[in-house]
């Protein structure tokens, strides 16, 4: 048998390294977590042949770049430990046996280049220490590309054929390659595309040529790219703040749009625009929304804080006729604002209570129902639990009944990233008070991880409600989300739910339990399509849950310690859990936490191992005074159990020095059943204690 030694390296030249893949087109928001993917790829592959190598990246919509301005040549030389078989195997007398000499020939190792030498409690066994020749960083690499390039994260991939078949896949059809090392080609074919030197611009204001391997961002900005994606951003958004206040307005970030035009882009240019200004009349979320979503445009606002007709598009060029683009992009917005102002002057013809009725019309999912029937799951939730969700049930279950109308409007059809918004505005126009209308508007946030909460109790409630019900309907048809696929966005339903339960701001006091019971509840009285049964129930939790632990970091705790609370004895509103796992994050780092973890950890292995339930323990039966002490002490933290978390972790924390005297002092396992099984139950106690607050023993 063999096994790797770390060893100590010399310095060996190092010279630029450079892969650039060139390719058509890359849909926003693919290329640059394809080439911070092949970054780190490329790092892992140099790191595991000895080699820690700086890289940066680059994204345009045409290339991911990796460049690295020092990279070994050559793979380092390393020593390897060879062992071969025992002694008692390999000599007889102090003659070599068959399998030593057979051993040796296989590792190609001359014998006397092997002594024997003590391998642990093991006996001596052979063993020789032989020098591994590093190879051409060149020749590592233009092996492990290919491979890299297959593995690289994609939404979809696709194989061409422009002449020669090409069995490799990718995001766009492949157009160039280049990967060298200083002068040294690293020569591959992935795709039907050789590898080479040669590189290609801007596709109109750029050419072809050798690129500069110690400086590629240079040579490209040369010719019409701006390589660096950040640096690309930055410029982009530089350009929009100098021209918002050239035409003296302000811009309405975005920087979701932000990262998307940066996508686009490999030369971007700032056209400022103006839409007629009849289309001010419209609320400001619709020529937002059009902009945004149809155009790629940002929108503007005037410096008393009303909306602005400027707009700013970002256009792929140098042009030297800006105001024919600008009348150009103003042409196309003033097309759909009009039709967007037909809709909203349209619309209003019809209440929302009016509408609810076309709901009935409208399928919610195959499977499970129109609209109408989600609309009536959704008041039915929020009024049995009106009080626990902190919401005045009339106006609460009214925005609940109302929250699903707007898609009936020609205008949230036409623009459906306008629903919910809309309808608070029509809610409002309608004569709804300001609670149902912000209820109605505020119900789908947040959309994402990123997304702000709702500032609307109602909106929270109506949000609760609404994701409970949509994961347990999915989860019942099957339609759970595949490791590459989620194609209902239950994973972002989830995540939803969890941040609207885990706010502590409006402290939602239902436990996620109790939130997916009532959900069902609204299910099974409803009877229209479906019945959810506990398997669902469970099954959905576990899901949520999962979301919730890896949300851990991002709410600023520790999973292990968020695993730890959500194992308590007692299932909490997810607020109060996630306020558990910061007492916990701090406490788990501490040697007192540390020692507490250890002792829980040795307690529950040996409740498991002695397959011990929860048993009534016998005082009389204690003998140690160790034992003894532990339970008075812990009979006296049980009578005086803190009514807070923080209170609570340190009257178990007290109990350390008892814990550690026990262990050190008392033998669990007696001989004498009855006292063996008088020991568990003590413990047993001990652990349910520390289960009213977290499962310490996971930290």
């Amino acid at each position: 048998m063999t096994g790797i030694q770390k060893a100590e390296f010399s310095k060996v030249h190092a010279t630029p390294l450079l892969v650039e893949i060139g390719c058509e087109e890359i849909p926003a928001g693919v290329a640059p977590r394809m080439a911070r993917a092949l970054r780190d790829a490329l790092q892992q592959c140099l790191r595991q042949a000895g080699m820690e190598v700086a890289l940066g990246w680059g994204a345009t919509p045409r290339r991911l770049i990796v460049h690295g301005e020092h990279c070994p040549q050559m793979q380092p030389d390393r020593e390897e430990e060879v062992w071969g078989p025992p002694e008692r195997v390999a000599y007889v007398n102090g003659e070599p046996t068959k399998a030593a000499l057979g051993f040796a020939r296989k590792v190609q190792m001359p014998l006397a280049a092997f002594s024997l030498v003590e391998k642990g409690d093991q006996g001596r066994y052979m063993r020789a220490v032989r020098t591994i020749k590093g190879r051409p960083v060149t020749e590592i690499l233009a092996g492990a590309l290919p491979d890299l390039l297959r593995s690289l994260p994609s939404p979809k991939r696709m194989r061409w054929q422009d002449g020669d078949a090409r069995e490799d896949t990718f995001i766009r059809p492949i157009r160039w390659i280049v990967a060298r090392l200083g002068d040294e080609p690293i020569n591959f074919v992935y795709a039907g595309v050789r590898s080479g030197f040669r590189s290609r611009g801007h596709r109109i204001h750029g050419a072809e040529g050798f690129i500069d391997v110690k400086n590629p961002w240079q040579w490209l900005n040369d010719q019409g790219v701006m390589a660096d994606w950040n640096l690309r951003r930055q410029y982009i958004l530089d350009g929009l703040q100098a021209q918002a206040k050239n035409q003296g307005v302000e811009l309405v970030t975005d920087d979701e749009l932000l990262d998307e035009v940066t996508d686009l882009t490999e030369w971007p240019e700032i056209v400022p625009s103006k839409y007629d200004e009849k289309f001010l009349k419209l609320p400001e979320e619709v020529s937002r929304i059009v902009l945004k979503q149809h155009q790629r445009c940002f929108a503007a606002r005037q410096p008393n804080g009303s909306m602005s007709s400027v707009f700013f598009a970002v256009a792929n060029l140098r042009s030297l006729q800006l105001e024919i683009v600008a009348r150009g992009n103003a042409r196309v917005v003033n097309a759909r604002l009009s039709d967007a102002m037909f809709y909203f002057e349209r619309d209003p013809q019809k209440t929302l209570e009016d509408r609810v009725e076309l709901l009935s019309q409208v399928v919610f999912q195959d499977g499970l129902g129109m609209v109408g029937d989600q609309v009536r799951r959704l008041r039915g939730f929020v009024l049995d639990n009106a009080s626990r969700l902190g919401v005045d049930p009339n106006d609460a279950q009214r925005a609940a009944y109302l929250c699903k109308s707007d898609l009936t409007t020609g205008l949230v059809y036409e623009f459906p990233e306008l629903q919910g918004y809309m309808g608070g505005v029509y809610a409002r126009m309608d004569g709804e008070n300001e609670a149902v209308a912000r209820g109605i508007a505020e119900h789908y946030l947040p959309a994402g991880a990123e997304d702000h909460l709702p500032t609307s109790r109602i909106a929270r409630a109506i949000g609760i409600a609404e994701r409970a019900d949509k994961l347990l309907g999915y989860f019942h048809l099957g339609l759970q989300p595949s490791a590459s696929a989620d194609p209902y966005g239950l994973r972002r339903a989830a995540i939803g739910l969890v941040r609207l339960l885990a706010e502590e701001s409006m402290a939602v006091d239902m436990s996620l339990n109790e939130v997916l019971n009532e959900a069902a509840k609204q299910w099974n009285q409803q009877r229209v399509t479906i019945a959810v049964d506990e398997q669902t129930c469970g099954a959905v939790r576990s899901f949520i849950l999962d979301r919730f632990l890896g949300m851990a970091e991002a709410m600023g705790v520790e999973p292990r310690a968020l695993d730890a609370a959500l194992h308590a004895s007692r299932e909490l509103p997810l607020y109060r859990h996630l306020g558990v796992a910061r007492l916990l994050s701090d406490f788990g780092r501490s040697e007192t936490g540390q020692a507490v973890a250890a002792a829980n950890k040795r307690v529950a292995n040996l409740l498991k191992k002695a397959h011990a339930s929860v048993e009534e323990v016998r005082e009389e039966w204690l003998q140690e005074p160790a034992e003894l002490r532990l339970f008075a002490e812990l009979l006296e933290t049980e009578e005086h159990w803190a009514d807070d978390p923080e209170n609570q972790l340190q009257q178990l924390a007290g109990l350390r020095d008892a814990i550690d005297v026990f262990f050190d002092e008392v033998m669990v396992m007696d001989k004498d059943e009855r006292i063996r099984s008088n020991r568990l139950a003590l413990l047993g106690r001990l652990r349910q204690l520390f289960l009213r607050l977290a499962d310490v023993s996971r930290l």
